[in-house]
């Protein structure tokens, strides 16, 4: 009962606070508060010792994300999937490998005349999706291909289809679950196989690579890729949006945008420090000031699983220095918005 009082009394506090964890960061019981009510919302019933190492972490993120509260404005930091990891476990949810692969050309192609906008507008394909799926593994590169292509089929069929992860995983050489990937040659190879996909339905998610089980009768694609390219720059990325999601390849997450992210503008050019990128998304939409980021780690991250990056400093984070679109062709034609 103490515990539902205080999570009460807490959630009646942010009325009058900026954020949660900035009161659980100097109230030791309402942090333990939070803590259960995490464990039970991620399924961890954790019990004795790692209980207490992981009640531990959990109070470092508490503080940490209240620290980044006090520090940055425009941005809401607070407890995601990652609040009671370690440093090496959150590393084990990043995906790409440390260096751009080579020996295939994925070409830079000017926008089609007819897609030229005005880039200060808004769009966004955040409506075509139902909620925001969770990796398990270091496959975030999987996920990024499959939010393209699911993408894509909504506008097609105008309406949601969920797609393979594993699918993607199992049959995408030179990638694993367990070494990770590049969405970019994932979306290259699902056009030289025909565009043929599974559903997640008849292809489940396990996370884990297992031997692939792809079959050229599968087909919940009702359309074939005719071309993976390469954008150029912020302008060409809210370009090419108009034709659909666009794989990020190889964004840079720092531990604030990765750990604490919950919402808000992120602009902290820190992330482009980083030698190499590490995670992979998709790019869902624009605004005047940022781009809408489609993760795969669940609804607690972010905004309910999205995020925005800033376009206030040009390729903010990697977010479009090698990000990649499809287009396809439905019936003779080619798909372009």
């Amino acid at each position: 009962m103490q515990f539902f009082i205080l999570v009460a009394v807490a959630i009646s506090a942010v009325c009058a606070a900026d954020n949660i964890v900035n009161l659980a960061s100097k109230d030791p019981l309402l942090a333990v508060a939070l803590f259960k009510e995490f464990e039970a919302q991620h399924e961890k019933p954790y019990v004795a010792a790692e209980r207490r190492m992981r009640l531990t972490n959990f109070r470092k993120s508490v503080a940490a994300a209240a620290a980044l509260n006090e520090a940055e404005e425009d941005v809401e930091y607070g407890i995601t999937l990652f609040a009671d990891m370690t440093d090496a476990e959150v590393q084990g949810y990043m995906g790409v490998n440390s260096s751009i692969p080579t020996g295939e050309e994925f070409p830079m192609q000017d926008a089609p005349e007819g897609l030229q906008h005005n880039l200060q507008s808004s769009f966004s394909h955040k409506n075509r999706y139902s909620v925001v799926k969770r990796q398990q593994k270091n496959d975030c590169w999987a996920f990024s291909t499959i939010s393209v292509l699911e993408g894509h089929t909504a506008i097609v069929n105008g309406r949601y289809t969920q797609l393979s992860e594993q699918e993607v995983v199992d049959c995408t050489s030179g990638s694993s679950a367990g070494s990770g990937g590049w969405a970019n040659q994932a979306l290259k190879q699902v056009q030289n196989r025909r565009s043929h996909m599974a559903t997640s339905a008849s292809y489940r998610y396990a996370a884990g690579d297992y031997a692939c089980k792809y079959s050229s009768h599968s087909n919940a694609l009702p359309f074939s890729i005719t071309g993976v390219y390469q954008v150029r720059g912020d302008s060409g990325l809210a370009t090419a949006l108009r034709s659909g999601p666009v794989s990020a390849a190889a964004m840079k997450f720092s531990s604030d945008l990765s750990r604490y992210y919950k919402g808000g503008v992120y602009t902290n050019t820190a992330c482009n420090n980083m030698q190499h990128g590490n995670h992979a998304v998709a790019i869902t939409g624009y605004t005047s000031a940022a781009f809408e980021v489609r993760n795969s780690w669940g609804t607690s991250w972010g905004d309910r699983g999205y995020g925005y990056i800033s376009r206030r400093s040009t390729n903010l984070c990697n977010v479009s220095g090698y990000s990649f679109y499809i287009t396809t062709r439905r019936n003779g034609r080619e798909q372009e918005e």
